[in-house]
C-alpha cells in the first residue's frame, strides 16, 4: 500500500511538471516564424531607424558629458602656482660674494592653494558629468527599444494593409466582372436580367471600388509611416546590401 501511494505521488508530480513546460494558449498564441527574407528585412529596417537623429543625439550628450569630466578633473591643476623672482642675481648672474648668495632667493616658487571647498565641489563635478555621460546611455538604449517597437509595429501595420489589399484584388476583379456580363445581357435586351439586377450588380461593383480606393489609402499610408521612422522609402531599403 505504502508503495502505491509513493507510485500515485510521482505519477502527480510528473503530470503537473508537464502541465508546467505546456505553453498556455489563452495568453501566448504560437505564430508561424517570419520567413527569412522577411526577417531580414524587419532586421534591416531597425537597423536604419537606429541610425536617426533621434537616436545619434545621446552619442553628442555622451560627448559633451565626457568633455565635463576631463574639464571637471582639470580644476585640480588650478591650484599649482609657479612664480619666477627677477632679483639683482639672476639679472649678473652669480657673485664671488658669499654673502650676496645667502641673500639670494631662489629665482622660481611653487606653491599648491587648496580651497578647502574644492574638496567637496571638484570630485562631485566629477562624478555628475560622469552621471551625465552614464544617463545618456541609459537614455540611448530605451530610445532604441522605443524605435524598435515602433519599426516592428508599423512594418506589422503596413504588411496588414498590403495583404488586406492583395486579398481584395480578385474580390474586385469578380465583381467588374460580374457587372460587365450583367450590363452585356441588359443592353442586348435579355429578359434574365431586369434593371433590378443591373442596378444590383452595379451597387456590387461600386462597393467593391470604394473599398479598392480605401485600402490603397490605408496601404500607402502605413507605407509613408513605416518610411518615415526608417528615414527613406523602402524601395530603397530593398537595393541596399
Amino acid at each position: 500500500m505504502k508503495k502505491a501511494y509513493i507510485l500515485l505521488l510521482f505519477v502527480c508530480i510528473g503530470l503537473a511538471a508537464n502541465a508546467q513546460q505546456q505553453p498556455d494558449t489563452e495568453v501566448l498564441l504560437k505564430l508561424p516564424a517570419d520567413p527569412p527574407a522577411v526577417a531580414r528585412f524587419k532586421q534591416k529596417l531597425v537597423e536604419l531607424a537606429l541610425q536617426s537623429p533621434d537616436v545619434k543625439q545621446f552619442d553628442d550628450r555622451k560627448d559633451i558629458a565626457k568633455y565635463n569630466t576631463r574639464v571637471a578633473t582639470a580644476q585640480w591643476a588650478n591650484h599649482f602656482v609657479a612664480s619666477g623672482n627677477l632679483n639683482e642675481f639672476t639679472i649678473k648672474g652669480r657673485s664671488n660674494d658669499l654673502n650676496a648668495n645667502q641673500n639670494f632667493y631662489p629665482r622660481y616658487n611653487f606653491g599648491v592653494t587648496f580651497p578647502l571647498g574644492h574638496f567637496v565641489s571638484i570630485p562631485n563635478e566629477i562624478k555628475r558629468a560622469k552621471a551625465e555621460g552614464k544617463l545618456a546611455q541609459k537614455q540611448k538604449e530605451s530610445q532604441a527599444l522605443i524605435i524598435k517597437a515602433r519599426v516592428l509595429q508599423a512594418y506589422e501595420d503596413y504588411a496588414a494593409a498590403k495583404k488586406l489589399m492583395e486579398l481584395h484584388l480578385p474580390i474586385m476583379e469578380d465583381a467588374l466582372l460580374n457587372y460587365n456580363q450583367v450590363e452585356e445581357k441588359f443592353r442586348a435586351g435579355d429578359n434574365t436580367v431586369p434593371i433590378d439586377i443591373y442596378k444590383e450588380a452595379y451597387r456590387q461593383y461600386n462597393a467593391e471600388m470604394v473599398q479598392k480606393v480605401e485600402l490603397e489609402r490605408n496601404f500607402r499610408q502605413t507605407k509613408l509611416i513605416l518610411e518615415g521612422i526608417v528615414g527613406m522609402t523602402l524601395e530603397e531599403v530593398m537595393r541596399l546590401p
